[in-house]
């Protein structure tokens, strides 16, 4: 039976299969499914700063209330109290989770304002995660940030927390970047050990009945998985970090192929809110059996192999359109 021990970050995972952050690996219960399984790791639900700067809002109000007009009420309000002790449930979660798996755990942040990126990264890696997933997602408005401005925005949040933390640190991002491959260099040079591609965003849509926008939730199709594997390829080849392929992965050929463009972990989410975290058991024997059936002592063996260096599968890589395109009009072409 093939080798399936893949190192991520410097951490050593069973298996190349991590649960991505989601409603499955946010209670106690799903990550128990996941790791019974046979999960390589789990990244936990993201802790999410407006959820906590809501639940805070009570407390502000309360200390107002309470305060009777004292002035050192204003001095609990200025330092943001509620912000600092919203964490806590998520911190507890942490050592819940801790208690009752012993796969790696990676935790999971998503904030909006730059200040406290790095409060929470050090809370948490205090309550014993493994490692943290940065999840950045900025949606600048109409007018309101040049590109610029926003690339360096996430430089320096990663720049931040990567020199206050000892845990190494993930940043999972989307693609929407002009010149995606600089951005993925200067999170790598901050200190990024591994780039997680790509982050899956919800979309708009419109209810004709209610003549009103909706959101539009839906899970990942298998056809998604196109875009992240040329990236995952060009990433792999270019950049001196881990690379975990996210979006459209599921099943075992889907892994593989990932693997063989050299991703180091495979993220899923989508198929397992359709089949279920049991789903995992069929994944990893499926990788086995793959592996088995060509030949093929462990996963590092055929990591990075479709990525041979020669000229046409690097064009493919990074001309793909243009060289589609030459190859329709060559075929259409009667001498």
């Amino acid at each position: 039976m093939a080798d399936l021990k893949t190192n991520y970050m410097g951490i050593q995972l069973d298996n190349p299969l991590v649960v991505s952050s989601s409603g499955i690996t946010g209670r106690v219960k799903g990550i128990v499914r996941c790791a019974e399984a046979g999960a390589g790791a789990v990244v936990l639900k993201s802790m999410f700063e407006e959820l906590i700067r809501a639940d805070s809002k009570g407390l502000d109000e309360a200390l107002v209330s309470s305060g009777s007009g004292h002035p050192e009420i204003y001095d609990y309000l200025g330092a943001d109290i509620g912000m600092q002790l919203g964490p806590l449930p998520y911190l507890e979660f942490i050592e819940k989770v801790r208690k009752k798996v012993t796969l790696p755990v990676i935790a999971s942040i998503n904030c909006v304002t730059p200040r406290w990126w790095v409060p929470y990264a050090r809370k948490i890696e205090s309550a014993g995660a493994d490692a943290l997933e940065l999840n950045i997602s900025h949606f600048p408005g109409e007018n309101e940030e040049d590109s610029k401005h926003i690339e360096a925005g996430y430089v320096e949040i990663v720049r931040e927390v990567t020199s206050q933390v000892s845990i190494p640190v993930a940043v999972k991002i989307g693609f929407y970047f002009t010149s995606l491959m600089n951005v993925m260099q200067d999170l790598v040079a901050a200190g990024a050990k591994a780039l997680v591609l790509f982050n899956r965003y919800h979309a708009i849509d419109v209810d004709l009945e209610s003549k009103r926008l909706v959101s539009a939730v839906k899970f990942s199709s298998s056809g998604e998985q196109n875009l992240p594997l040329r990236w995952v390829g060009l990433a792999s080849k270019r950049l001196d970090c881990d690379i975990a392929a996210s979006t459209g992965i599921h099943d075992a050929e889907s892994v593989v192929k990932m693997l063989m463009v050299g991703a180091n972990v495979v993220q899923v989410c989508s198929v397992l809110y359709r089949k279920g975290p049991k789903y995992l058991e069929e994944l990893r024997q499926g990788v086995s059996s793959w592996l088995d059936g060509a030949g093929y002592n462990s996963v590092d063996e055929i990591r990075g192999l479709a990525l041979k260096n020669t000229e046409s599968e690097l064009a493919l890589l990074t001309r793909l359109q243009y060289v589609m395109a030459l190859e329709e009009a060559t075929s259409l072409y009667k001498y």
